[in-house]
């Protein structure tokens, strides 16, 4: 699962870099593949619990450490998927379907958030490397949404998402505050 996610890394890497329509085919095609690789590792949900989800709340202790980090791997794909989808083509239905993605990759990461929250880890060192990837993965996340051009925030924030640009202030101020 992280050999395929590391392969679609390096592959969307060339693609945003060189902008040729091979390499952002080639790391399409990877990041679909491993999007494959994550939803097999991915915990099933039936329809009964799917449908439940709405009326109570997951329990997260279900979720073996190996499904967890699926989730994760699963919205770090979605992540690179969406953006690469703005370079795939600059349609209209392109960018309501980049902004679906992205909404999508919002949630995933919300439901990794409330994993870590929520879960029992048995193991300690488990937890730091997920923590670490959700941290990572969401400031990522905001990081790369601010960098979208005004048009696509503003289709961004039509589909839900709150004030983009004083969120990822809000986040990355602290960080660049310098003390003595």
């Amino acid at each position: 699962m992280y050999h395929s996610l590391g392969h679609s890394v390096f592959l969307y890497l060339e693609a945003m870099l060189t902008f040729e329509q091979q390499s952002i085919i080639n790391a399409s095609k990877a990041l679909k593949h491993s999007l494959a690789v994550c939803n097999r590792y991915r915990k099933k949900n039936t329809l009964g619990e799917s449908i439940g989800k709405m009326v109570k709340k997951t329990n997260f202790d279900q979720y073996t450490e190996e499904e967890a980090h699926a989730e994760l791997c699963h919205a770090e794909c979605l992540l690179l998927k969406s953006m690469l989808t703005f370079m795939e083509d600059e349609t209209l239905s392109s960018f309501i379907k980049a902004g679906l993605k992205i909404r999508s990759c919002y949630n995933s990461y919300k439901d990794c958030q409330q994993i870590l929250l929520k879960r029992n880890w048995d193991r300690d060192s488990t937890k730091v490397h997920f923590e670490s990837g959700v941290k990572m993965g969401i400031g990522t996340f905001n990081l790369m949404i601010s960098m979208l051009p005004s048009r696509v925030i503003k289709l961004l924030e039509s589909l839900g998402f709150p004030e983009i640009s004083k969120r990822v202030l809000m986040i990355y101020w602290p960080v660049t505050v310098w003390t003595a």
